[in-house]
């Protein structure tokens, strides 16, 4: 099996874990009083082997270091001369729109945490006295590393299926909701025209060239083949011109009940392909996909972690905007922050009220990122989605 496949399995289920034993985690730490600096770095260290803690006493030189890492994490003083904790992560999140941030501040107000809020950090904690807040602050870096990196895997996902030569189309409940470009071009179909249409589409005699059994949902239920199992073999489908074109296919379910239908010639792509969307449905962050060639920038695409979050099921979810989660207690700094992003195609993470569908309201942080093709062009948005009403309400009550 090709490699990368197996990453991809294993990435996504330790975003879900945390990190596994031979990850290891770089850490900026930035803090002004050398004593201190080295004390947390000794500490961490301590708690997790895996922490490689790098310590600058100096808050510029601490950015002109990060130019020079890969940081996973970081952790940063607030009161320092110079430039203090807030313009730090100000200056990283416009490097770094999602790397984890951990504010550890001596001295904290509910005013600091809200500005630290409003600017993107990860995590607000206060030092303590005693060494147990260490063990605090190694817990929350290893769950917002985890997060990033399962975040960021997720995305790259997400990418190679986009721009993949194998076309390839989810379905569910038997109606198109998201295929690549790859697809399309197969079939002759612009990718607009095919979301939400019936698999008979392609398929208008319900009939495939191995003479198999179409059922009702468009899985094939080839004699020699279960459900559970999938079905690959030779397909004739029907183009948009009404041409007739045999190709090799295979149909796999994910467990969240998504048909993927691949048309591929090779046997591994479609098995890493089928991987990768396992991978975005067991990520413990809600993902949806949006296509801005439809109307309203539509959401194509919600992983199961989506729904539980906001508990509407999938079809009340799919062809809205993800401005349905937005109500009275939403705030419009927040969401007008997402519409410029998104007319400049660019990243962007804010916190704001959503409602799920039982009315209750919960603090939502929203990561969105463009998707572009070879050429450079926004073919889709991925936005992550995460309940953090427990942090808001524990560093910032009063919000």
């Amino acid at each position: 099996m090709d490699p990368r496949v197996k990453a991809i399995e294993f990435e996504a289920a330790a975003g879900e874990r945390g990190l596994g034993a031979d990850e290891d985690v770089c850490i900026l730490h930035i803090d002004d009083e050398p004593t201190l600096a080295d004390l947390v770095a000794t500490f961490l260290q301590r708690e997790r082997d895996a922490f490689e803690v790098i310590t600058e006493t100096d808050p510029r030189e601490g950015l002109d270091r990060l130019a020079g890492i890969e940081a996973d994490c970081i952790v940063c003083d607030y009161d320092m001369p110079g430039l203090d904790g807030l313009a730090v992560l100000e200056t990283i999140r416009e490097r770094d729109p999602d790397l984890p941030f951990v504010l550890f501040t001596g001295k904290g107000s509910e005013e600091i945490a809200s500005e630290a809020i409003s600017r993107g950090v990860t995590e607000y904690l206060q030092k303590g006295g005693g060494t147990d807040q260490y063990e605090v602050l190694a817990n929350r870096i290893e769950q917002a590393v985890a997060r990033y990196r399962a975040e960021r895997r997720a995305t790259r996902s997400f990418e190679a299926i986009e721009t993949a030569h194998d076309g390839i189309g989810f379905l569910d409940d038997g109606e198109f909701v998201f295929v690549n470009r790859a697809y399309a071009d197969i079939t002759g179909y612009d990718r607009a025209e095919l979301l939400g249409e019936p698999w008979e589409t392609l398929y208008p005699d319900g009939d495939e060239a191995d003479g198999g059994n179409v059922g009702d949902d468009g899985y094939n239920e080839a004699p020699s083949e279960t459900r559970s199992g999938g079905w690959a073999g030779p397909s004739v489908l029907v183009r948009r011109d009404g041409e007739p074109v045999t190709i090799d296919h295979r149909l796999a379910r994910t467990e969240g009940g998504t048909l993927i239908s691949t048309v591929s010639d090779a046997a591994a792509v479609r098995e890493e392909l089928s991987l990768r969307e396992r991978a975005m449905d067991a990520a413990p962050v809600g993902i949806v996909i949006t296509d801005p060639g439809l109307d309203d920038n539509a959401i194509v695409h919600a992983n199961d972690e989506f729904v539980d979050l906001t508990g509407y099921a999938r079809e009340e979810i799919l062809g809205r905007n993800c401005r349905f989660l937005q109500g009275p207690a939403t705030r419009e700094e927040a969401v007008g922050k997402i519409r410029r992003a998104i007319e400049d195609a660019e990243p962007v993470t804010v916190e704001l009220r959503n409602y799920r569908k039982n009315g209750e309201v919960f603090w939502n942080r929203v990561r969105i990122a463009p998707l572009r093709n070879d050429d450079g062009d926004v073919t889709n948005y991925v936005g992550f989605q995460e309940d953090v009403t427990e942090y808001r309400e524990r560093t910032d009550p009063g919000s």
